[in-house]
């Protein structure tokens, strides 16, 4: 676990209504930070990866604020840039029962979404690494981002980084038709795709003739990356869930037995999801992918049980859930 990880993304400020309240009678909130690439970095952090989150904030309190949770999670912010007025903010409506949760971003002219690439020292950032994370919602930003993390990437690959990237879709931040030329630009260059079949068919070109695992095995084909993973998510109610994953190799599927669970905080779950395969890959040398989904899906499943973006129990806390020990106390 000695080479670096680097993730690429936008921290943001996030604000709840509290006792599953809705916007609009909120009256005050609860504040904490998170997105996607900073969870992943917080999560792996806490598993004992040195990593190092590249974004940038404006130099003000609440980018301070920012920079001290990061720390605070042990992750490294030597490549997150301290300029521009306004930090992402997003507003997390928490549903329940019957009653879905809603996401309402403000985010378009953050700081993040100036970033450009000679803001980066890219020879410093990639030396002693040994995985990039990026997503599809970072690409989403601005046109000056989506430059940025190309550049990135493709030294990256030419010193041997291995690359993953989470498809990570949101509609309501930009058109697909806009979406799918940024994500076949970056496809190239990925290793490990967090995907799914409808990722492969809107945004990678995968003909829908082509259906489930066979889709994803076109990815694989197309591109030249190694691993496709993802779950499949049943909702019972916004409080009560079910997941499954899977990993996709071109001689190889793989997938585990759901688990049903409740639900205290979903958002973070994919990103603990990714973390969690990101982590057992590593730790196992990409040896064992039936540890690997297990492990990867437990994360996500206890994320959910926790509050705020992050993940941030221990690797002990997954492999002790993944006994199925007794939900008693530890003592």
């Amino acid at each position: 676990m000695n080479k670096k990880i680097v993730t690429f993304g936008e921290i943001m400020l996030r604000l709840t209504p509290p006792n599953y309240g809705i916007i609009e009678d909120a009256h005050d909130f609860m504040a904490t930070y998170g997105g996607t690439e900073a969870n992943v970095a917080i999560s792996l952090a806490q598993f004992g990866h040195y990593t190092s989150f590249v974004s940038k904030l404006p130099k003000n309190q609440l980018g301070e604020a920012a920079i001290k949770f990061l720390n605070a999670n042990k992750v490294d912010t030597n490549f997150v840039q301290m300029k521009g007025d306004n930090i992402g903010i997003y507003f997390l409506e928490t549903g329940f029962g019957i009653r879905p949760s809603k996401v309402l971003y403000n985010r378009k002219s953050s700081a993040m979404t100036t970033l450009k690439v000679e803001d980066i020292n890219i020879d410093a950032l990639i030396k002693d690494a040994g995985w990039f994370h990026f997503s599809g919602i970072t690409l989403s930003l601005s046109e000056d981002v989506r430059k940025t993390v190309l550049a990135v990437i493709k030294k990256a690959k030419q010193n041997g980084v291995f690359i993953s990237f989470d498809s990570n879709y949101r509609k309501s931040l930009w058109p697909i038709e806009i979406a799918k030329k940024a994500y076949m630009e970056v496809a190239p260059y990925i290793d490990l795709f967090f995907a799914t079949p409808f990722d492969a068919h809107n945004l990678f070109g995968i003909d829908e003739t082509y259906e489930g695992s066979y889709a994803l095995k076109q990815l694989l084909e197309k591109t030249n990356a190694t691993y496709v993973f993802g779950y499949e998510r049943n909702v019972y109610q916004a409080n009560e869930n079910e997941l499954k994953a899977y990993v996709v190799k071109k001689d190889l599927v793989l997938q585990t037995k759901p688990i049903r669970f409740q639900i205290y905080d979903r958002i973070g779950g994919g990103d603990a999801f990714a973390a969690g395969i990101i982590h057992s890959l590593i730790k196992t040398e990409h040896d064992n992918l039936e540890f690997v989904l297990d492990f990867g899906l437990s994360t996500s499943v206890l994320k959910h049980t926790l509050w705020g973006d992050a993940f941030k129990l221990s690797e002990l806390d997954v492999l002790n859930f993944m006994k199925n020990q007794s939900k008693e106390v530890v003592r």
